[in-house]
């Protein structure tokens, strides 16, 4: 069973947000150690600047991640 996407994002990592919108993660509260409830991210929309907080299960993919 794969884990999920949110368990290895970090900060400065380019993430999909939902289905359409890519944002920069800038931080996060709470983290693997404890999984349930997720984490939130905070990001800013690459678009539009938006700065805003998401739950992890809302992140779908890593598409630039920072080793």
């Amino acid at each position: 069973m794969n884990e999920p996407e949110f368990l290895i994002v970090k900060p400065s990592d380019t993430v999909l947000v939902g289905e359409d919108e890519i944002a920069k993660v800038l931080s996060f509260v709470g983290g693997p150690i404890d999984p349930d409830p997720p984490p939130l991210f905070q990001v800013a929309n690459i678009d539009s600047g938006e700065i805003k907080f998401v739950h992890g299960e809302e992140v779908k993919q890593i598409l630039s991640h920072i080793g």
